[in-house]
């Protein structure tokens, strides 16, 4: 039968104390605490949520049974009477063994003291540039990325590139020297040299610097030569975590943290919902190091989704997350195995993420959002969390607004490719007002039926530097062509990009 969360708490020997209409009190079923548990049955849909100010405990319904009862997903599901949100994802028991592992913060950069770092970096720069421009003159590699969820403007924000190889060959070498690597010799005796496989290229940039490179290999080249070489890291590469920020300040720094493997998934999980949560990159599941700074953030963190693989591995570096920080949950993806293949077969992420975070959190988010948005009247056109509109393709004639101004014929010409794609602009700005990004929303379903056509918009966008122009002179920080020549005429016109420096 049916229960809200009010029933669930006294049928596993909790006393309620009712202290409003809709809040009752009640002690923690985490650590115990009598005084600072509140419930409130009717939130979240039916599923209630809860919440101790003591330790921080919080979930609804499900996430009680889960924790509290031991129930599984579908069957936490069942009980209160919700239809799950996805497939439930069978993914392999927790190992029992080395219960003790927990993660060691260290202070130091790990990164190869005989590596000529300057000279490194500088080669790592050119080549990571040269890659994204070959990558944006791909269709078939960006189609290969938009199918995870990197879009083409996505690609170019966290600057992925793709090496061809070169002289007809399906990687590029150079002498080690070149790119301050030290001398080696390989196991004939003869002298090593530096490999660049052919792939997708994958910088790790830290402040304006590439830290590491790494190549994810074409199958086909995998079949013919070391299939079980998937990633290839870049000898002389830093190796410390990626992390990206979430866009959305919250007092004190506190958030949510979603943990993968690859970067590809982090990358794809910032572009959706990058407002919503940290990404964090591992790598490899296998990680027992992590930098003091970020071992610092992860502890205060109100949450950390730990979606690893699902698969043994994932299963087994789960338990270094549940040793080492209290508010880690293990989330697997709703189908497949890492959030890149549950994007492929049509879940959407970004529900997924939700449905992850505490209810206060998510209203905290929801509150700054609809602040954020109140002194930007074009941004009441359709939530953040809404599908895009129809096309606009009833547009002909330039808004009055924008008479004051001549409209160069560049700015027109992409104006009416807008017109016919169900896209907005977005820009985020600091507390302060500083823009600090940008990006493309628009409806997945529909960029994967329309990939060419969306592909053509943007890079028309970023090959015409009157384009960004336009776009920093306009009235709203999220808009579609309806509103694209809605300028302020009277502000000098510069490049948004040149904001973010």
């Amino acid at each position: 039968m049916p229960a809200d969360l009010a029933d669930l708490f006294r049928e596993y020997g909790f006393t309620l104390k009712q202290k409003t209409v809709e809040e009752w009190s009640s002690a923690c079923p985490v650590c115990g605490g009598s005084k600072r548990c509140s419930l409130w049955p009717g939130e979240s849909e039916g599923r209630g949520y809860y919440w101790c100010r003591e330790c921080g405990a919080k979930g609804d319904g499900i996430q009680f049974l889960r924790d509290y009862a031991g129930m599984s997903y579908a069957d936490a599901c069942k009980r209160i009477g919700v239809a799950a949100a996805a497939p439930v994802v069978r993914t392999p028991k927790l190992s029992r063994q080395h219960a003790g592992r927990r993660f060691e913060p260290v202070r130091d950069r790990q990164s190869a003291d005989t590596v000529d770092r300057e000279k490194w970096c500088a080669h790592a720069e050119k080549f990571s540039l040269w890659a994204a421009d070959c990558l944006q003159r791909s269709p078939e590699h960006l189609a290969w990325l938009a199918a995870r969820g990197i879009d083409a403007a996505s690609a170019a924000r966290y600057r992925l590139g793709y090496n061809p190889g070169e002289k007809g060959r399906n990687c590029i070498i150079r002498p080690r020297s070149s790119w301050g690597l030290p001398d080696a010799l390989r196991d004939d005796g003869k002298p090593r040299r530096l490999w660049l496989p052919r792939g997708i290229v994958i910088p790790q940039i830290e402040e304006g610097a590439v830290r590491r490179l790494r190549i994810r290999r074409l199958d086909s080249d995998r079949e013919k030569f070391n299939p079980a070489h998937k990633y290839h890291v870049v000898e002389g590469s830093e190796m410390q975590p990626l992390w990206l920020e979430c866009t959305a300040s919250l007092r004190e720094g506190q958030g949510a943290v979603v943990v993968v493997e690859t970067e590809l998934d982090a990358f794809m999980l910032h572009a959706l919902a990058g407002d919503l949560v940290h990404a964090l990159a591992l790598g490899t599941c296998n990680v027992a190091r992590l930098p003091a700074w970020m071992f610092d953030r992860l502890k205060d963190s109100l949450v950390i989704l730990v979606a690893l693989d699902a698969d043994a591995a994932g299963a087994e570096g789960w338990l270094r997350w549940r040793q080492t920080f209290p508010t880690a949950r293990r989330w697997p993806v709703p189908a497949g195995k890492d959030p890149g293949d549950a994007f492929a077969r049509g879940e959407d992420m970004r529900i997924w993420l939700l449905s992850g975070l505490p209810e206060g959190l998510r209203l905290t988010l929801a509150a700054q959002s609809t602040a954020s948005n109140g002194s930007h009247p074009s941004e009441s056109e359709t939530p953040p969390d809404a599908p895009c509109p129809p096309p606009d393709e009833n547009i002909s004639e330039i808004p009055s607004n924008a008479a004051d101004t001549a409209v160069p014929p560049v700015v027109l010409r992409f104006w009416n490719m807008w017109k016919t794609c169900p896209v907005f602009y977005r820009r985020e700005r600091h507390a302060d007002g500083r823009i600090k990004g940008y990006g493309w929303e628009y409806p997945q379903p529909w960029a994967r039926e329309n990939f060419e056509k969306l592909h053509a918009l943007l890079l028309f966008f970023d090959t015409h530097p009157e384009l960004w122009r336009w776009v920093a002179r306009n009235r709203h920080d999220r808009f579609s062509a309806r509103r694209f020549l809605d300028v302020l005429p009277e502000e000098p016109m510069h490049n948004e990009q040149e904001d973010l420096s």
